[in-house]
């Protein structure tokens, strides 16, 4: 091989290789964008918490969600690595007696709100994987109908609050 072509496959070869740093901007940009898809739309949460009680004792959590859209939502359910389990219910009382009963889809029509509350619809997080304090903080991502999810961080609050 002569000296020009050798030189003209090395140069084309320089041209040819990627490099690191962008290869790392085209795989933050397209994490960005799945994010992004992948995030419900229109949609608020307030009020995020945690109640903690004592032991190995499910715990429960609650919070507010808006639809701000225009179109009906459907939550369908929860997880959390901070939870072996996370499972949507409702507390119903009926004849003086109280029973929870699993939920596995919730819809919140264009512009109402929906409180998961004590008595109410809630999340029954299970088996902790590290046991909690009060005062921090716990990621929960709420799952949407579509398979869109909302990142929510739930303040973990003691027993004796709501």
């Amino acid at each position: 091989m002569t000296a020009s072509k050798s030189a003209r496959n090395t140069r084309f070869t320089r041209h040819r290789r990627i490099h690191p740093f962008g290869l790392m901007m085209a795989v933050i940009i397209a994490l960005f964008t799945c994010s992004l898809a992948l995030a419900a739309p229109h949609v608020s949460v307030s009020n995020a918490r945690i109640r903690l009680l004592p032991g190995d004792l499910p715990l429960a959590g609650y919070f507010d969600l808006t639809n701000r859209g225009d179109e009906d939502l459907v939550l369908v359910g929860a997880s959390s690595a901070a939870f072996k389990m996370v499972h949507m219910h409702r507390s119903l009382e009926h004849g003086g007696t109280s029973s929870m009963v699993p939920v596995g889809r919730r819809e919140i029509k264009p512009g109402a709100t929906v409180h998961f509350s004590p008595g109410g619809y809630h999340l029954m997080l299970m088996q902790a994987a590290a046991p909690l304090k009060v005062g921090e903080k716990v990621p929960v991502a709420l799952q949407f109908a579509g398979g869109q999810t909302l990142q929510v961080m739930f303040a973990v609050n003691g027993a004796g609050t709501e």
